[in-house]
Parts: C-alpha cells; structure tokens; sequence
C-alpha cells in the first residue's frame, strides 16, 4: 500500500469548525445573522477552512495506507466540496471517484472546485444522502465518509447501504469523531475551558439524537452488527499549534461554541453555552489579550476500516 501522500495541502491558520451538524436546518450564530449551513452546521466557506486547517499531507498519508493500490472506483459519502477527491487521486491513478451528498449548493461548488485539475475527467458527482445511496449494488473498491456518519439519524441504514454498494472484499474507512474529548491549549492544557467544552458537547449531542456526535469509539462495534469485518480502527488527533495572540485564540474558542450551540438548536440563555463563554473569558483575562503564546485546538478522531465479506 502506498504511504507518502503525493499532494501538499494548503493550510490555514484557521481553528478548527468542529462540524457538528444541524439536521440540515439552516440558522443563525448566537447574537448574529448567519447564511443557510449545511448538515455539519457550516457554511461551505467554513467547511473549506475547516478542511484545510487540518486535512494536511500527514492526514493523507494515513489515510493513504488503508487503501489499497489497486482501488479503481471510490464513493466518497457525503463528500461536502470534494476534499478527498483532491487529496487522493493523485496517488490513485486510476481511481475514478464518485461523490455523494445531500447538499445541491455544495456539489456545485464542488465541481468547480474539481475543473480544470489533472484528474477532473475521473470525477462525478451525484446527489443523495447516506441512507440511500443513489448508486448499483457492488459498485465500489472503496467507500469513504469522513465527519459524516455523526450527523445521520440512523446509521445502521447508512451502513447497510454502504455495504450495499460495496463489491465483496470492497473495503470500507470511516473517519468520526468523539466531540465529547475536543481539548484545547495555550502554552500548556486549559483546563477549566476544556471542562467547560464537555458540558457544552455534552448539551450539543443531546440535543442531535438519534445522531450522535461523539460516534467516533463506537462505530467498529456498529460495523460488525452491520456484518462487515473489522480490519482496524486507529484514533487519530486532528489540529495544529499555531503561534498567535491570546485574543486570537480566544475568540477562536468563542467562534466553536457558537457553531456548537447554533448547530444543536441551543438558545443563548443555555446554561452550558453561558457557562462555556463565561470560563473563555475568564482564562482570557487571566493570561491577558496581548500574550503571545502557542495554541491549539484538538479533535480526536477514529478511522476505522472494514471490508464487505467476500
């Protein structure tokens, strides 16, 4: 299998969105207007910086390992603007890749995204969401959802269809999170701010049942109930240190609790998310707006790999 990714990222200096989904309501930030926001809960400006801050050369590489050289067809479920598309098929030279997702808007701005690079003839894109895949059965060598199966409803379904559409022996890599262990830190753990993130995941996943947002641990186990056969699951730390001020950094922190809150439907007047901005701005003023220092933003996520029994 290949293990050198053959195309840098771009990168940004740009916290992480966490892409926590709002059942593809539209809706605003708290206290702000706010354009429509897809079923992660961010714009497709948002979701393209997001991918950036953290799907990177490294992130390909790994990712690059489970899949096998001679993948031919690659369905990518709920591929947002096509990350994955630029990402891997540069190395799968042969790979035609077919993307899926719910969001019209975002498919357009995918396929422009995709024109005019050297692999734009190898990719479609189709309409569809994951619970019913618009595609023939044993159509794919490979099947990949990334950030995605933590916003479906029924993911039992989802699997059964990514089965499905999957050839015997097709191999099948889910990345999902655990936003329940988001951690935070400037020049050293924050703790009482991570402590106040959990209870606001915690307020989030509630209110996103039956999706869960904190899927990432237990989509192996979700995998063998679906019938496949677990090949791995490997967790994996999204993010990056950044050397920036601390009112920077800080009002990154205040950016994710909005989209976190705003996402799961929480009214300002949310216990959780006051409690949340409340620690933010009192660790600010505590190391001062004008420290310089490194930070990060850290998701941890699971990449599981399964194959359909032949």
């Amino acid at each position: 299998m290949p293990v050198v990714s053959c195309q840098k990222q771009g990168r940004t200096d740009y916290s992480i969105a966490l892409e926590f989904g709002n059942g593809g309501k539209t809706g605003k930030m708290v206290g702000t207007m706010e354009p429509v926001r897809g079923l992660d809960g961010l714009t497709s400006e948002e979701l393209r910086a997001s991918r950036q801050g953290w799907w990177d050369e490294f992130f390909t590489r790994f990712l690059l390992s489970w899949i096998p050289e001679e993948t031919h067809s690659l369905i990518d479920v709920g591929c947002g603007l096509a990350t994955a598309a630029h990402a891997l098929l540069p190395c799968l030279r042969g790979g035609v890749y077919v993307g899926i997702d719910a969001d019209e808007s975002r498919l357009r701005e995918a396929e422009r995204l995709c024109a005019g690079t050297a692999y734009a003839e190898r990719v479609r894109f189709q309409q569809g969401r994951a619970e019913q895949l618009p595609c023939p059965d044993s159509a794919a060598d490979l099947v990949l959802s990334s950030m995605i199966l933590q916003h479906v409803m029924d993911v039992p379904a989802a699997l059964s269809e990514i089965k499905r559409v999957l050839r015997p022996g097709g191999r099948f890599v889910a990345v999902e999170p655990d936003n329940l262990s988001n951690q935070f830190y400037f020049d050293g753990s924050l703790q009482q701010v991570n402590a106040a993130f959990r209870d606001l995941f915690a307020a989030h996943r509630i209110a996103r049942r039956p999706a869960d947002t904190a899927i990432g641990p237990a989509v192996p186990g979700a995998l063998e109930k679906a019938g496949f056969t677990v090949i791995d699951c490997r967790p994996y730390a999204l993010g990056r240190v950044s050397r920036l001020l601390a009112s920077e950094f800080f009002d990154r922190a205040r950016r994710v609790a909005a989209i976190a809150s705003s996402a799961a439907g929480l009214p300002a007047d949310n216990p959780a998310l006051e409690g949340c901005l409340a620690t933010i701005t009192r660790v600010a003023v505590a190391l001062g707006s004008e420290t310089v220092g490194y930070g990060c933003h850290l998701v941890p996520v699971f990449v599981s790999v399964a194959e359909k029994k032949p």
